[in-house]
């Protein structure tokens, strides 16, 4: 088992890097709904200011409404927030690294940037951002006019404050990890004396922030919440706790109440930047929890209380026989940003051998695997989403090929004809799951047994802790499939899961530069990845960045060090009277905002 004193030795970034491991590895079995798509990953964004560059400067203008339905006034609406086991602050400076935040804090969490529905970088209290040319200098001149809900002004040395109060070390943000470009970060996380970190304000409304190397994806960590300015006038004058209900914010609404565990309650900020929803007045929203989230939530919307509600493979049968419901059934179905992938463990036999990495490889038949999982998920051969390349202009190398017959071949060329003589391959399904997610997963295996002539058992005997412990106590996990999620606009997630020293890999998978040369040359691929990824992640010529990444991934995909399997399709209803709003990769079902564009319409 790990132990618990080891995890309160860890430093607070290895200590995050653990959770978001674990709760990855939680994830990598499942197929659920928008709850499930966890945030763990470095979020690369754009690394310029302007938006010819890439960084969008406003709202798309209202599409037409249907029918000219007139608008209603002063609307309440009710979407259902599955909490996914998180416990929910409201503070964006304590709050965990959870999908579902990241979309509904900048309703009210305002920072220099944020994102649109593709996971593009978009100014918000920024005016203009200017980048250095050696990329090591960001300089942010705050918005004029820029206010809180309070009514308080913004000024540049809120952010320094805001900033340094997720930094406490005391009370240190669960979001830490995406400060750590920072100079002076590593010093000040570990307690040195005269450690400074690398942000000040030069005067009201300029904030210079430096940086220790010159990485791409800079803009888009500050686009996440742990980012945001709180008006300190309003801390000062309540309490940490209660400050969230008072108007510290600055996003189109203000949190007004909140029945902890139970639901929060969003209104208009009357001093926001931008036109307010000439429509909304309210959003109460219900929280729910646990593995009947989804169906509670489901339950709501078909009673006509609730705006929206999520549709994993689970429900979507039930909803696709309701023709009510199925009028009202979405799906993002255009530049996924999710990718489900086999991995297999390099010290544990027979993945030590990369001809064997390959041969299952070979054998996944991605087609059936999307009819198993009915349309929730479409092939792909590639690892980088393709909304990465959509918004990067990166071109992915050539896919990992169906060819159960070579496959075959080379597991005979390992020595293993036919299968015979591989040692025990198990596949450890967390205990809790459905009946029908079981099945679905023997089917999967059943698939790469008939086109490889292997036999995998399946042991769901064992919780997800305990599956972790296992994980801790063996150094590794021998075969699974894992779900990452990435809305980057960069091919960063590369280099954050496959680097040797990355927690994702050291310790689960093991792809490192010591390995031996069985069927391949893994180590020595692991080496030149290690160093490639290590020049894109600072190069800021995109075209040479995304040659540079490309290289890495071709190197992953030689090495079978992950197999990409699909692409995940999220399904959700909506009300039609909800109309006006932006739902895309980076979201889920949540709108990116509530913004001017949101309305409920008559009808």
């Amino acid at each position: 088992m790990l132990d618990a004193r080891l995890v309160k030795e860890l430093s607070p970034r290895e200590r995050g890097d653990l959770s978001r491991l674990w709760r990855a590895l939680s994830a990598g079995n499942r197929c659920g709904s928008r709850r499930d798509v966890l945030r763990w990953s470095a979020i690369a964004g754009g690394a310029v200011a302007t938006a010819r560059d890439g960084i969008v400067t406003a709202a798309p203008a209202r599409a037409p409404l249907a029918q000219d339905a007139p608008i209603v006034e002063g609307a309440e609406i009710s979407v259902p927030f599955d909490a996914f086991g998180q416990q929910i602050t409201l503070d964006p400076h304590r709050s965990a690294d959870y999908g579902g935040f990241w979309v509904m804090y900048p309703n009210v969490w305002g920072g220099f940037l944020r994102y649109d529905e593709l996971g593009r970088i978009a100014l918000d209290l920024a005016e203009q951002v200017v980048r250095s040319q050696d990329g090591l200098r960001y300089t942010f001149t705050v918005r004029e006019g820029a206010t809180y809900a309070s009514g308080n002004p913004v000024l540049a040395e809120h952010f320094i404050a805001s900033w340094t109060r997720a930094l406490d070390p005391a009370t240190l943000s669960p979001m830490v990890a995406f400060m750590e470009p920072l100079r002076g970060f590593d010093a000040w996380i570990a307690g040195e004396e005269g450690a400074e970190l690398g942000f000040r304000a030069e005067d009201d409304r300029t904030v210079v922030v430096e940086l220790a190397e010159p990485v791409t994806y800079f803009p888009s960590f500050m686009a996440s919440f742990v980012w945001a300015v709180v008006d300190p006038a309003v801390i000062e004058a309540t309490d940490q706790e209660n400050f969230v209900l008072n108007g510290a914010g600055t996003g189109p609404w203000q949190f007004t109440e909140y029945e902890r565990n139970s639901r929060f309650i969003m209104e208009p900020n009357p001093n926001y930047y931008d036109p307010l929803s000439p429509s909304l007045a309210r959003i109460v929203w219900p929280v729910f929890n646990g593995p009947d989230a989804a169906q509670l939530a489901l339950t709501l919307y078909r009673d006509e209380n609730a705006a929206s509600a999520d549709v994993p493979l689970s429900l979507l049968p039930d909803v696709e026989a309701d023709a009510a419901l199925a009028a009202e059934l979405r799906r993002l179905d255009a530049s996924q940003a999710t990718v489900r992938s086999l991995a297999m463990d390099f010290r544990q036999p027979p993945f030590d051998d990369v001809r064997v990495r390959r041969a299952f490889g070979l054998a996944l038949d991605r087609d059936r695997y999307a009819e198993i999982y009915a349309g929730t998920w479409t092939p792909t051969s590639v690892f980088t989403p393709p909304v990465v390349r959509e918004l990067s202009g990166y071109e992915p190398p050539d896919g990992f090929p169906f060819d159960p017959e070579q496959g075959r071949a080379l597991l005979a060329e390992a020595g293993y004809p036919e299968g015979q003589g591989l040692p025990e391959i198990v596949f450890h399904q967390p205990s809790g799951d459905s009946d029908e997610e079981l099945q679905r997963v023997q089917a999967v295996l059943d698939m790469l047994q008939e086109n490889l002539g292997v036999a995998i058992t399946l042991d769901n005997s064992m919780t997800q802790n305990e599956i972790n412990e296992m994980i801790a106590e063996t150094g590794g996990l021998q075969f699974a499939i894992m779900w990452w999620q990435t809305v980057t606009d960069t091919p960063f997630l590369l280099s954050d899961v496959f680097r040797p020293d990355s927690p994702y890999m050291d310790g689960v998978f093991n792809w490192s530069p010591d390995l031996e040369p069985i069927g391949g040359d893994p180590g020595a691929a692991a080496a030149q990845f290690a160093d490639l990824v290590a020049q894109a992640d600072v190069e800021l010529d995109a075209a040479a960045r995304n040659e540079l990444y490309r290289q890495a991934e071709t190197l992953v995909l030689e090495n079978a060090v992950y197999v990409p399997i699909a692409n995940w399709v999220p399904a959700f209803v909506q009300k039609p009277w909800l109309q006006g709003t932006r739902q895309g990769p980076w979201t889920g079902r949540l709108p990116i905002l509530f913004d001017q564009n949101v309305v409920v319409v008559e009808g």
